[in-house]
Order: C-alpha cells, then structure tokens, then sequence
C-alpha cells in the first residue's frame, strides 16, 4: 500500500494499491501505471502412464509437445476440426524427443488431445511458451 498518494483536486485516501518499482518505491496503480500481469501459463497433461486425457481447450499461441514413452507405437497430437466433432492429427511421433521438444502453434480456443497406439509407459504433456 502507498503511504501517501496525490491526485488531482488535493484528496486523497490514507492508502491505496500500489506496484513496487526497481527502486524498492510504491506507485499507486492507476491507467498509467496498470497492474503488472504475466502472460497466462498452461501445462497440459495429455497422456499419463500410457492414458490419454480428455480432449482440452488451449489459450492459442506456441506450444512445446514433449513426450517420452518406455516403447513406441504413435503419439498423435490432434485438434478438433471445424466440423467441430472430428480430431485431426497435427504431429505425429514415433520416438522420443532428444532435444526440448516440438513446437506447435494453436489457435485461441483450439481443443487438443493426444491418441496413442502400440506404446507403454507413455506421458506427454503440452506447455505453453510465454
């Protein structure tokens, strides 16, 4: 809380929300000077001990798939076509990813899940990029 703020016309209350700046100073929020916020974050379990999740809605924007499994069949990332009843594939793995994993970039309110067939020990999780 600001222990004194300044507005306009000489009033002010006893104390008000504030953002703490670099310096360690409290400025009292205002259009100027808005709440600072993160960008949303989503991790999305889509397949875990070798069970498919239901099908989820994402925010949209660029996503990271990472999966592994103890042995591969096919790990199908989909999303819901624009009939809006049929799951077409989007990326398809066969192996698990030796680096960080494959980007994917979604629509605002895409639903997405994951189908796998022939695997054991199977996890994959969807996260979104900041």
């Amino acid at each position: 809380m600001a222990q004194k703020v300044e507005v306009p016309g000489g009033y002010a209350p006893l104390s008000a929300p504030c953002s703490v700046q670099a310096d360690g100073s409290c400025r009292p929020l205002s259009a100027d000077a808005p709440l600072p916020v993160a960008p949303p974050q989503e991790r999305l379990v889509l397949v875990s001990g070798n069970e498919a999740a239901a099908a989820r809605t994402v925010l949209g924007g660029r996503y990271i798939l990472s999966q592994s499994c103890g042995a591969y069949g096919s790990l199908i990332l989909r999303y819901r076509g624009a009939d809006g009843a049929t799951m077409l594939p989007l990326v398809t793995k066969g192996a698990s990813d030796t680096t960080t994993g494959t980007s994917v970039y979604l629509g605002n309110a895409a639903v997405v899940d994951a189908a796998i067939s022939g695997t054991t020990g199977c996890n994959a999780i969807l996260s979104k990029v900041p």
